[in-house]
C-alpha cells in the first residue's frame, strides 16, 4: 500500500530533573494513501527549546504522546541512542 509522507512541526513540552521548557518539534507525518485518518508521526526532531537543559534523560510530551529523549552537549536524541 503506498503512504504519503509531509513534514510537519507541532509544541511539544520536556521535563525533567526539576527542568520543564517549551519546544517546537518537527517530524513526518506518514498517511495511508486514500485513508487520511489513519497516520503516524516519525522521525522527530526536537527544536527551539525555550531554555537550556544540562545534559540527561527527560520526558517529551508532543501531539498526545510521551517518549524519552536524551539532551547531549546541546543535541536531542532518542535516550536509546
Amino acid at each position: 500500500m503506498a503512504s504519503r509522507r509531509e513534514p510537519v512541526s507541532f509544541p511539544g513540552t520536556l521535563r525533567g530533573g526539576g527542568h520543564e521548557a517549551n519546544c517546537t518539534v518537527r517530524a513526518t507525518k506518514v498517511s495511508m494513501a486514500g485513508e487520511p485518518s489513519v497516520f503516524e508521526y516519525v522521525d522527530y526532531s526536537i527544536e527551539n527549546v525555550s531554555k537550556p537543559f544540562p545534559d540527561g534523560v527527560y520526558q517529551l510530551s508532543a501531539h498526545g504522546k510521551t517518549m524519552t529523549v536524551r539532551n547531549q552537549n546541546g543535541d536531542w536524541l532518542s535516550a536509546a541512542a
